[in-house]
């Protein structure tokens, strides 16, 4: 997948599971799903962390390693872990970069090579089983995926401006949620 593809992926997954609008959160997110491809140095990521991207590209197939349930539970411990014994960082940015990561590399599932999901087993994890209707990146398939992706993002950074996604859903069923606060909080 392309970088724009992950970037928006990226933020999306992050506004849609942490319900925010915040600009910063849903960046990190967005950054944090370039991570597993730094397991191949030509990506951005391993531009950036040459040395880590050198060293990983050495020792395991592109998408393996750094594409897995195995790394997703290192990185969440690891950020965790940290988080508890140093939280200066908000939570919200471990749970983005979390979700972000996740994203990223759940998202390649879905390309014709896919991933090595369940890593150290070499089996790979491919999304639809016709081989057809994979995404090759760069395609037009991609792009389109790009648009609707665009589609989505502003709809649920709206969605979450205005209160999150059980507030719009009490909305359209025009729930008394707002009537009933509203009485209790002039009652008291």
């Amino acid at each position: 997948m392309m970088t724009l593809t992950h970037l928006l992926v990226g933020s999306l997954a992050t506004g849609i599971f942490l319900q925010t609008p915040q600009p910063e959160i849903l960046l990190f997110g967005a950054i944090a799903s370039m991570l597993p491809d730094v397991d191949i140095s030509t990506s951005p990521t391993g531009r950036i962390f040459s040395p880590i991207s050198r060293f990983l590209e050495k020792r395991f197939a592109h998408r393996s390693a750094t594409h897995s349930i195995v790394a997703s539970g290192i990185v969440g411990v690891v950020s965790y872990g940290l988080w508890l014994k140093f939280p200066l960082i908000p939570l919200s940015f471990i749970h983005s970069l979390n979700i972000g990561y996740f994203s990223g590399w759940f998202l390649d599932c879905f390309t014709k090579s896919g991933v090595e999901m369940f890593y150290p087993l070499p089996l790979r994890c491919v999304c639809p089983k016709n081989r057809n209707l994979r995404f090759s990146t760069g395609s037009s398939q991609e792009y389109f995926l790009i648009a609707f992706l665009v589609a989505i993002a502003i709809w649920i950074f709206q969605v979450n401006s205005n209160g999150g996604l059980m507030t719009e859903f009490n909305r359209l069923i025009a729930a008394p949620s707002r009537l009933v606060r509203k009485f209790t909080t002039q009652s008291q």
